[in-house]
């Protein structure tokens, strides 16, 4: 960890890139896991419509 202390402490940017890097990652993964929510939704949703 000594050199994630030397690293952060003498390159700010490297923190703020992190930060943007783990809130996108972070970002993508709720859209995926909502995207597919929605999908699992619908599904029951039609199953429960006869038409």
């Amino acid at each position: 960890m000594e050199w994630l202390s030397r690293t952060l402490s003498q390159e700010p940017t490297v923190l703020a890139l992190s930060i943007t890097l783990v809130v996108t990652i972070f970002v993508f993964a709720a859209r995926k896991a909502h995207l597919n929510h929605l999908a699992k939704m619908k599904k029951i949703d039609d199953s429960f419509n006869i038409k």
